[in-house]
């Protein structure tokens, strides 16, 4: 499929604000990215509105003004006053993306027709990620019904204990949203041109079939299926639904189908990272779809300051596995408005002779476009790090959080995470 350059040229372009729209079915909320802040989607007369709400309407405003929006978008604006390359800006040029169609007649139209949707249909999920919560992972949701919530031993700058678990509160008509949506989805997916899957984990999720069928019934020559997981999933299962989804592209009936496998960085550092992860299962996984499907495969990757050490060792990886097919990466710092302290930044330039500088020395390109975009992105995340003062605030966060995540599963961060640990002792 080919792009289609963003016609919007004035203020600060972002194809994210006018394309794209996330719908976090189990919080009833949507977002343009995963930077910004959530708002609740619309649902009337059956009907659910995501993509057109008043907030992301006045978004879209500001930037054709040259206005930055805020409420997240700081993600993107302290790494372009760094110097350094931003998601905005690996958007604006990014392959196979093509903008609403409204933009064709008017290029500083803010009422449009989303063509990418992502959806988080629940939080079934095998795995406890470090940078992940209830939310989206039914397993720390049942941890935290064990441990219960947990309370910081000091104060916030707000004077107010600091509560990082809590019991999730679960969208209470998320049926009822859902089934809004598969009607949305019946009247509009022929728009789409990229229509992504999460978790939870897809690959266990009982919405994947739903899914799946109404893909069956209807034609989409123009979409590309992209599925994230974490490959931790018994092969013949995963297996048995590429063949099904494959199925699709070889019937015309979609564009492309793309497999991306969640992973931080490699070792049992990755398996701490990513708790409950086999790298072994997703080894065998990952070079199935390299080596036995024509399913596009890639790797996305949070980055924070555990995952920066053996980030070189899933690069080396990537590279080798790119020798065979090219495998693509994406990557975007862990850490929210909720919790600063995951974002590798709060370490300033300390933490780059880690693993990021290393990192970025080895990435292989081979002239491919698309990497060097991505390899561009990393670049600008080493750059931000390097212009970023340390928070001695925020790194005190994160060792309350490890020391809190080691006690509940009986581990210990700094035998793997040895640098991390002297960092934050400094």
């Amino acid at each position: 499929m080919k792009s289609k350059p963003f016609p919007i040229k004035q203020g600060l372009p972002c194809q994210l604000k006018w394309n794209h729209s996330t719908v976090f079915l189990t919080m009833a909320t949507t977002a343009s990215c995963h930077r910004v802040t959530h708002d609740p989607y619309n649902t009337s007369d059956g009907k659910i509105e995501f993509h057109n709400i008043k907030t992301k309407l006045e978004a879209r405003e500001k930037m054709l003004q040259g206005k930055w929006p805020g409420r997240g978008c700081e993600h993107c604006k302290s790494t372009e006053e760094a110097g350094g390359h931003s998601d905005r800006m690996s958007h604006l040029n990014m392959h196979g993306v093509t903008a609403p169609k409204e933009l064709e007649q008017d290029p500083s139209a803010v009422n449009v027709t989303p063509t990418q949707l992502e959806i988080y249909f629940g939080n079934t999920c095998n795995l406890k990620c470090v940078y992940c919560n209830s939310k989206f992972s039914s397993t720390i949701d049942n941890e935290n019904r064990v441990h219960g919530q947990f309370d910081y031993g000091f104060e916030n700058n707000q004077g107010a204990p600091v509560r990082i678990f809590g019991k999730i509160k679960v969208n209470p008509n998320i049926q009822e949203d859902t089934n809004k949506l598969f009607v949305w989805l019946d009247q509009h997916i022929h728009e789409l041109n990229k229509l992504m899957i999460l978790g939870g984990e897809p690959f266990l999720q009982k919405e994947t079939e739903r899914m799946v069928e109404l893909l069956e019934r209807t034609s989409n020559p123009n979409l590309t299926l992209v599925i994230f997981s974490n490959l931790t999933v018994d092969p013949a299962r995963v297996q048995k639904w590429l063949a099904r989804m494959w199925k699709l592209v070889e019937q015309g009936k979609l564009y492309n189908l793309q497999v991306v496998g969640s992973l931080d960085c490699w070792g049992p550092q990755a398996e701490y990272v990513r708790s409950g992860l086999d790298l072994k299962k997703y080894t065998e996984n990952f070079e199935f779809i390299l080596n036995k499907t024509k399913i596009t495969p890639s790797i996305n990757s949070a980055l924070m300051a555990l995952t920066i050490p053996t980030l070189p060792d899933l690069i080396t990886r990537m590279n080798n596995w790119s020798k065979i097919r090219q495998v693509y990466w994406s990557g975007m710092k862990a850490g929210d408005h909720m919790r600063p302290y995951l974002n590798p930044t709060i370490f300033g330039k300390d933490i780059v002779p880690l693993g990021l500088e290393q990192a970025v020395n080895i990435f292989e390109t081979n002239g491919d476009t698309i990497k060097e975009s991505q390899l561009n992105n990393l670049i600008g995340i080493k750059t931000e790090c390097e212009n970023t003062a340390p928070n001695k605030w925020d790194q005190k966060m994160l060792k309350g959080y490890l020391e809190e995540l080691d006690r509940r599963r009986n581990s210990d961060f700094k035998k793997l995470f040895p640098e991390i640990a002297r960092l934050l002792e400094a």
